[in-house]
């Protein structure tokens, strides 16, 4: 952190006669304090790729821990950043030679990650997206194969190439599997966004369907990637290792389906839990109810390849709550209407699955929920819990992560 103080330009200012670092912290640089508040340099800081993978990687990690409202300051750092150096626009691939052509390819790909993650902390903070689609002019990154063998490409080849992110899942790479996936999300959210506006509120159901179009789209790939994960390659070829396209397979499926309940459920688990209304007997509550089922069960598959949920544990954690909520309203209303055998199988998993991930990278949060979702669902096994006890133990947990157009999320 000393060594990024420096380059980092948020700690400089502009003064006459050049740059002076700001005295931000006790911490000491250099050995004469004195000197050090009134030293002047003739240039400031000049900020470069892995600036913004310093950011990044900051913004990751912080967001998977206790203290997680800390890493948006780090976020806001890497898009700025993102955009002073300009990593959403493409460079002219006119004349390029091989080492250029590298540094364009790494910086396209530190633009993508940058892209990933906002979709992620959009919806992990229930915000609007930060990087927009409209301002992306960047070609989709390379598969993971060639930019591993990239010397050996011809520089020629790599100038047939189409701008914006993959919306297909094509290999075990990051960007093959997980950027498609958050393509999507960032859609999701911006048409949730629109419909909830106070004064542009739309409910347009055309939108609706290009992103269900899409989702099934990236599901169908992802039983492509599976037949040919069986057959020992990929579509390019290559070997995949079979444990590493077995987990990319499992999680894919999984956050498809919760794609799905994103995109047709109620994202605040209170209000959902209150809502005897229209949602409940509505087409969508259908849709978002058969897909947090089949979600359980994607669980499972997850589970028997992953068992301690190690894969992507910084960023799985939003993804298993926002498919686990409509399953908590299954177990609170069985009390009511009778047991359910597929509901009390779905939520023991999705249980398992909250129990794996508190040991793998706990929060208090999950422990907590975990708690409250195994008493609810003992409770509709034998029912000992008022109705006025259970809403108060479930209020109780949810109100930690309120989910309404106006309150902030926890990142989980």
């Amino acid at each position: 952190m000393s060594f990024l103080r420096r380059r980092d330009m948020d700690n400089w200012r502009r003064v006459s006669g050049g740059w002076q670092l700001e005295e931000d912290s006790a911490t000491s640089l250099d050995t004469d304090k004195s000197d050090r508040s009134r030293r002047t340099f003739s240039a400031g800081p000049t900020p470069g790729v892995d600036d913004v993978l310093t950011f990044l990687l900051l913004t990751i990690v912080i967001s998977g821990g206790e203290y997680k409202s800390d890493c948006v300051k780090w976020w806001n750092k890497t898009v700025g950043l993102v955009k002073y150096l300009g990593l959403h626009k493409e460079p002219s691939m006119s004349g390029q030679s091989q080492g250029s052509a590298e540094g364009h390819e790494e910086h396209r790909r530190v633009f993508w990650l940058a892209y990933t993650v906002d979709r992620h902390l959009a919806l992990s903070h229930n915000r609007p997206l930060d990087i927009l689609d409209a301002e992306c002019e960047v070609f989709s990154p390379l598969p993971e194969h060639m930019w591993q063998a990239f010397d050996t490409l011809n520089v020629e080849a790599l100038k047939h190439r189409t701008y914006g992110p993959p919306m297909t899942i094509s290999g075990t790479g990051f960007f093959e599997y997980f950027l498609p996936m958050m393509a999507i999300l960032g859609d999701i959210i911006d048409f949730r966004l629109r419909r909830y506006h106070p004064r542009l509120v739309s409910n347009d159901d055309a939108s609706l369907e290009v992103i269900k179009a899409n989702i099934v789209h990236c599901e169908g790939s992802i039983c492509e990637l599976s037949d040919t994960q069986n057959l020992s390659g990929s579509p390019s070829g290559t070997s995949l290792p079979e444990s590493t396209a077995k987990m990319v397979v499992a999680y894919a499926v999984y956050i498809i389906k919760v794609l799905y309940v994103l995109l047709y459920g109620n994202w605040d688990a209170i209000t959902m839990l209150e809502d005897d209304g229209d949602w409940i007997t509505s087409s969508r509550f259908a849709e978002c109810s058969s897909s947090s089922i089949a979600a359980a069960q994607a669980i499972s598959d997850i589970l028997k390849v992953d068992p301690e949920l190690s894969f992507m544990p910084y960023l799985f954690g939003i993804y298993l709550f926002h498919g686990s909520f409509v399953l908590l309203l299954f177990a609170e209303r069985m009390s009511r209407i009778g047991p359910n055998p597929s509901v009390e199988e779905a939520c023991e998993v999705i249980i398992r699955a909250h129990e794996v991930a508190i040991v793998t990278l706990s929060t208090e949060f999950q422990k907590t929920f975990r708690k409250a979702f195994r008493s609810i669902l003992y409770n509709a096994r034998r029912p000992e819990m008022s109705e006025t006890e259970l809403q108060t133990l479930r209020k109780e947990v949810l109100s930690t992560y309120r989910w309404t157009m106006g309150h902030r999320g926890l990142c989980l």
